[in-house]
């Protein structure tokens, strides 16, 4: 028995590794051609993108900023009020829980605009 176990096992092959000293600092800074631009001198230099039609400019070419609305959204929840707040009551391996903790996490993320479905 002890032979069949020493011929199952393939015997194992070492290599040899050498090992060299790299100065990462020296390696590390490398020279770009002045042909290659950034991505950044791209854009900027780009006329389609930095003469747009829609932006104003004064006279010392700055854009003019203008605020974005912010509209109030309204979210209808699935479910009742009555059926939310018996929820919690629920013991935890109900899915009535589960919903009910989801739903008041969205009413919390959406800073209470939210409305309950009809009865």
């Amino acid at each position: 028995m002890p032979e069949n176990k020493e011929t199952l096992i393939p015997p194992i092959e070492r290599t040899e590794t050498s090992t060299r000293m790299v100065d990462l600092q020296s390696e590390r800074i490398v020279s770009v051609p002045a042909e290659v631009k950034t991505w950044m001198r791209k854009i900027e230099e780009d006329p389609t993108i930095t003469n747009n039609g829609n932006q104003q400019t004064n006279g010392d070419n700055d854009s003019i900023m203008q605020p974005i609305a912010t509209t109030v959204t309204k979210i209808t929840l699935p479910t009742t009020k009555k059926t939310f707040t018996g929820g919690f009551s629920q013991p935890t391996d109900n899915a009535w829980k589960w919903l009910t903790t989801f739903i008041l996490r969205i009413i919390k993320k959406s800073k209470g605009n939210v409305k309950f479905k009809e009865e």
